[in-house]
């Protein structure tokens, strides 16, 4: 199985990337600054779809994003 970050995952593109990767079987990762924006990401039955706190600001909540990911 296939595990990938996605960073700007709530934004206009990015909402759109993780339903597609998520319907396509891809188990994602949504690395966001605020996570209530990110509400709605895990409906329609994608429950591969799990959001992480996390700012590219910050070095080490980047690492953990991006931890065991392919």
């Amino acid at each position: 199985m296939t595990t990938v970050s996605v960073f700007g995952g709530t934004g206009f593109l990015g909402r759109r990337l993780v339903r597609r990767l998520a319907t396509e079987g891809v188990t994602v990762r949504v690395a966001v600054r605020h996570p209530e924006r990110a509400r709605g990401l895990g409906a329609a039955g994608l429950d591969r779809v799990t959001v992480l706190c996390a700012d590219v600001r910050d070095q080490a909540s980047v690492a953990a994003a991006v931890a065991g990911v392919d």
